[in-house]
This record gives structure tokens, C-alpha cells and sequence, in this order.
């Protein structure tokens, strides 16, 4: 049997294409990716690695890693984005949202706020992004207890680093609902300038 061996880069490239070609998890890489030559030699490739080192892979993924991802996502988003070419003005919407998991395997699961669900053990998602064209700018995975505002700063980040041009313009726009809402959360939106928001407040004052 012919054993290949892959560094990082590969790897992490393989886990970018498996997102973009739609698989639902690492099980569809041997079906939808491992037999696709050509796109491997267009990313410097000869074969993808499979689904079994890509497993091993992510369980061994560190900080620094996730890092890495983080300059694909965003060099890829710069070269691709429909929405940093248009003359409109763009949203971005921040939100969050639970996704429930009590199975004993789930690692870092805990109880959270989960929508008119109780005592369940799950995980908080926060995303920032952009409607008009479908677009992700920034996602977390965090444990259940995570509240929405401890992600406000790097969904901000992302969301800046990207649309510098717009923000310059008063073209960005950033839309949220009242768990972003604290007094804390708007004064860190209202210190940014030229930026434009809308967000609902923790309570009627």
C-alpha cells in the first residue's frame, strides 16, 4: 500500500475545498475529493489526503492552526467576496445561534440558552454575516454557556479588516438584535468611525 505523507498546508487546503464542494462532514472528503486529481494539482497537490488523516489532523489542531485557517478564509474571502465589489451599501449582520448536543461525545458541550429548550447541553454559534450576497465573514463554535457578547470584538475585527473601504465610505453597516445591546457593546459601535449600525437594546431605556 503507497503511503503519503502530508504537512499542514495540504491539510488545511483540503479542509477549505471540502467546505467549498459541500460536504456535510470529513466522511464525504473520500468520495467528493480524494478522487479529484486535477483540483489537487491546481493547489499544488497530487491527490488530497483522505478522510482518516484529516481526522487525525483535527484532533491535533492547536491555536495556531486555527489561526492559519483564519488567513485562508480571509485572503480567500479579499480575492472572491461579491460583496467588497459592490456599490451597494453592505449589512452585516451579527448574531447568535445554539445548536443542541447531548451526546456523551461532544467534547466541550455544556448547558447553555438554548431556545425554548431546557437543561440541554449544546454549543453557541456566532457568525457575522452578509445577506445581500450570502456570505460568511467570521464563525465560532464555543461551548453553550458562550454569551453572544463575548464574541462581539472578533466579529468586529473580521468584519473591519475586510470592509475598510466601505467603512471609509459610510457603506458598512452592522445590524444586530438586543443580546448585543448592552451599554458596553453600542459604546465599542459608536467608537468606531464612519460606522454605521443598528441594534436593539437591552431594555426600552
Amino acid at each position: 500500500m503507497i503511503k503519503k505523507s502530508y504537512s499542514i498546508y495540504p491539510k488545511l487546503m483540503t479542509i477549505v475545498s471540502s467546505i467549498a464542494v459541500g460536504c456535510e462532514s470529513t466522511n464525504d472528503i473520500n468520495e467528493k475529493l480524494h478522487p479529484e486529481a486535477l483540483a489537487a494539482n491546481i493547489l499544488e497537490m497530487e491527490r488530497f489526503p483522505n478522510q482518516s488523516q484529516i481526522n487525525r489532523f483535527l484532533k491535533r489542531t492547536e491555536e495556531k492552526s486555527i489561526v492559519q485557517l483564519q488567513k485562508f478564509h480571509h485572503e480567500i474571502f479579499m480575492r472572491h467576496s461579491d460583496s467588497l465589489s459592490s456599490d451597494e451599501e453592505t449589512v452585516v449582520d451579527f448574531d447568535q445561534t445554539g445548536l443542541i448536543a447531548n451526546g456523551k461525545t461532544y467534547e466541550f458541550s455544556s448547558k447553555g440558552y438554548f431556545t425554548k429548550k431546557k437543561n440541554q447541553l449544546g454549543y453557541q454559534v456566532s457568525a457575522a454575516f452578509a445577506g445581500n450576497h450570502s456570505e460568511t465573514i467570521s464563525l465560532h463554535l464555543d461551548p453553550g454557556n458562550t454569551h453572544c457578547q463575548d464574541r462581539i470584538d472578533d466579529l468586529l475585527y473580521a468584519t473591519i479588516s475586510k470592509f475598510k473601504e466601505q467603512l471609509n465610505n459610510r457603506k458598512l453597516i452592522i445590524r444586530t438584535d438586543s443580546g448585543y445591546g448592552s451599554m458596553h457593546s453600542i459604546e465599542k459601535l459608536k467608537n468606531i468611525k464612519n460606522l454605521l449600525f443598528v441594534t436593539k437594546g437591552y431594555s426600552t431605556r
